[in-house]
């Protein structure tokens, strides 16, 4: 074999750059396709094409530094030939992903993360069939745009040569200085006020790698244990009930007979665009009108930003483990909560979805806590609506009025036995069609028009018509289920609760806040007074406050050690925030953390607003508090990952046989 002299690795670097110089120019194109895909500007555009530029470049140079060495010694050790076999189909991967990741962006109006890894293939096959229903011809442009120019530059820089040693040390020289140019910011990091025009400025590839990154190769920093649990090493959340009971004073003095409880988790419903005050306008007139008749928290937060968090959350204030506490089905470990509680206590419980409730392994989740019935898309039954089918022929399941009217069908109004239902709809969901789609195109059309809002706001609204007919048509088919669910008898001895499972993201968000913004809506004839609470409360404070007041009827035996990550609703009537927790946004995506009126995201440190919208603060001191109650939290989670226990076996086996 002949080795190359030492000097012939110029040439051999020379060709790297002008390729490197290539890879760039594509990563601009793909950018220039991006932004005119997605047409109006959130902001400025100066000041979003500078940082949608700018991290691009970090993109570019946290990747390249990377292919320099083997590039040379293929030139070098093989031949030319290979060396640039080698760099142009990784800039053919490259822009494969990069594209796949911008449609994703336009679809779900957030980049996709590292949450790709937590998912199964049967629940990536049903997300992806739901946006299968036909490209923007935007995009289409957009990706003929891109095929095109990127051929002709392969073409022709593949074609041009760089001679001249003198000329190589200029180009080390120059590429020397961008080497060692400091990535010191995050390809993550938000640099605008809106979050919507932020990841619009982000480089998705370089976010998605990020993420990867840090999902498999992160580590935490230690803690001191917290001396406030009882049994933090085998059992890190373990710790007394003491949760007050808040609700009863709002209802009727406690019968014999305890209520029953219906659960209606609303699919993507966010603050955003139900209730006073919305700031995109409220969409839903009768949950508006049924709040003023309720209990109401019109600041309320979900624990996760996708539906994996909303069961294990909402029923039993559960840490989020790795990838959500349901991911670690079939093996979950014993944990006590509102279903396996109510069911030691006479309850007859249920689960009713509308799509395939084998989703985010909702059914072995429901299972694992002694659940009497689950119902869902595979045996739903005949004489139901299905949603309509989009082009690829994909539906998630049922329509809301069918899940409600299956509810009301299977549901007998004489028995005495106590029921603990829980119901999740989907029609607020990608890709948003519903029965009577014309019918609601034309209402949303109309209710946007009579909104308050400026030509522009109006047209920016319309863009979204059909996610706001989605919405129209979730509220009418709630309208006629209280009717129906009003005229039984069994309705005097019911309590009805109305929560989202997250805010849907396909409508640009404000803040890094919002994703989690829903509302709670507590309704029942059982209640002497309605209140509506500013303070903020959480999916991870109701089973804490439901087994605080429904231990408050006769007999009703409820644990004195529970691992609650909530400590129950705040009655509060004004703004403020007494909880301390983190919410997770995807699977793999665990980076916010609420601590009273501040949130942590990742290192950046935002007040929260009474409107719940966040301001940016440089306050080292609280920065670093909030790390260090985060970290407390993640050691724990690390703990409970390692010991794979929630609770004594003994304590399990005094509400589960």
């Amino acid at each position: 074999m002949n080795i190359p002299k030492l000097h012939f690795w110029i040439p051999a670097f020379n060709r790297f750059l002008l390729l490197s110089c290539l890879w760039m120019i594509i990563i601009l194109l793909l950018r220039a396709t991006d932004l005119f895909s997605i047409g109006n500007f959130p902001v400025a555009p100066v000041r979003l094409i500078a940082n949608a530029i700018w991290a691009d470049l970090l993109t570019f140079l946290s990747m390249v530094r990377w292919l320099a060495i083997p590039f040379v010694l293929l030139y070098m050790f093989v031949n030319r030939k290979a060396a640039d076999i080698f760099y142009l189909l990784l800039i053919s991967l490259y822009v494969l992903i990069s594209f796949g990741l911008n449609l994703y962006f336009h679809q779900a109006n957030v980049p996709l993360g590292a949450d790709l890894f937590g998912y199964s293939v049967k629940d990536i096959k049903q997300t992806a069939g739901a946006a299968a229903g036909g490209l923007p011809v935007s995009v289409i442009i957009a990706l003929a745009v891109v095929v095109v120019f990127s051929t002709a530059a392969i073409i022709l820089f593949t074609r041009l040569q760089i001679r001249g040693d003198r000329r190589g040390f200029w180009f080390v020289l120059g590429c020397i200085i961008l080497f060692w140019v400091p990535l010191s910011t995050s390809l993550t990091r938000n640099q605008l006020r809106s979050e919507y025009a932020a990841n619009i400025a982000l480089n998705k590839t370089g976010f998605f790698l990020t993420r990867a990154q840090q999902y498999f190769f992160s580590s935490e920093e230690a803690t001191l244990p917290d001396t406030g649990y009882v049994a933090s090493v085998r059992y890190p959340f373990l710790h007394n009930a003491g949760t007050d009971n808040v609700l009863a004073p709002y209802f009727q003095p406690a019968p014999v007979r305890p209520p029953n409880i219906v659960i209606v988790l609303v699919e993507g419903l966010g603050r955003a665009f139900s209730g006073q005050d919305a700031y995109l306008g409220s969409f839903t007139p009768f949950l508006d009108s049924l709040s003023q008749h309720s209990l109401y928290w019109e600041n309320f937060l979900s624990g996760g930003g996708r539906t994996f968090a909303v069961l294990p959350s909402l029923l039993g204030s559960l840490p989020f483990a790795k990838n959500g506490f349901a991911e670690l089905a079939p093996q979950l470990p014993n944990s006590l909560t509102l279903l396996n509680i109510a069911k030691h206590n006479g309850y007859r419980t249920r689960f009713l979805y509308a799509g395939d409730a084998g989703f985010d392994k909702m059914d072995l989740f429901a299972k694992n806590q002694s659940i009497d019935t689950i119902i869902g898309k595979e045996n739903f039954g005949n004489g139901y609506e299905l949603l309509p089918a989009n082009s690829g022929g994909f539906t998630w399941g049922y329509s809301d009025a069918a899940l409600f009217s299956k509810y009301l069908d299977v549901t007998p109004s004489d028995t005495l036995q106590p029921r603990l239902d829980i119901m999740l709809t989907v029609s607020t969901h990608s890709p948003f069609m519903v029965p009577d789609q014309a019918y609601y195109n034309e209402l949303a059309e109309k209710h946007i028009q009579a909104l308050p809002l400026t030509k522009e706001r109006q047209a920016e609204h319309l863009q979204y018509k059909a996610i706001y007919a989605s919405v129209l048509y979730m509220d009418n088919a709630l309208r006629n289920f209280f009717k129906a669910l009003a005229a039984r008898p069994d309705y005097q001895h019911t309590i009805v609760l109305i929560t989202g499972d997250h805010r849907l993201p396909e409508i640009p968000m404000r803040s890094k806040l919002d994703r989690y913004h829903t509302m709670l809506i507590v309704h029942s004839p059982l209640l002497e007074r309605t209140a509506k609470f500013s303070s903020v409360s959480s999916h991870l404070d109701v089973a804490p406050a439901l087994t605080a007041y429904l231990g408050g009827f006769p007999g009703f035996k409820t644990p004195s050690l529970v691992t609650w990550m909530g400590n129950g609703l705040d009655t509060a009537r004004a703004f403020r925030n007494i909880h301390h927790y983190p919410l997770m946004q995807t699977k793999n995506d665990l980076v916010d953390f609420v601590s009273g009126t501040w949130m942590l995201n990742s290192d950046d440190l935002f007040r929260i607003l009474p409107d719940l919208n966040l301001e940016p603060v440089t306050d080292i001191e609280k920065l670093q508090q909030l790390k260090t109650g985060f970290n407390n939290f993640r050691q724990k989670n690390n703990q409970f990952l390692q010991t794979q226990q929630l609770i004594p076996d003994s304590l399990y086996k005094q509400f589960v046989p």
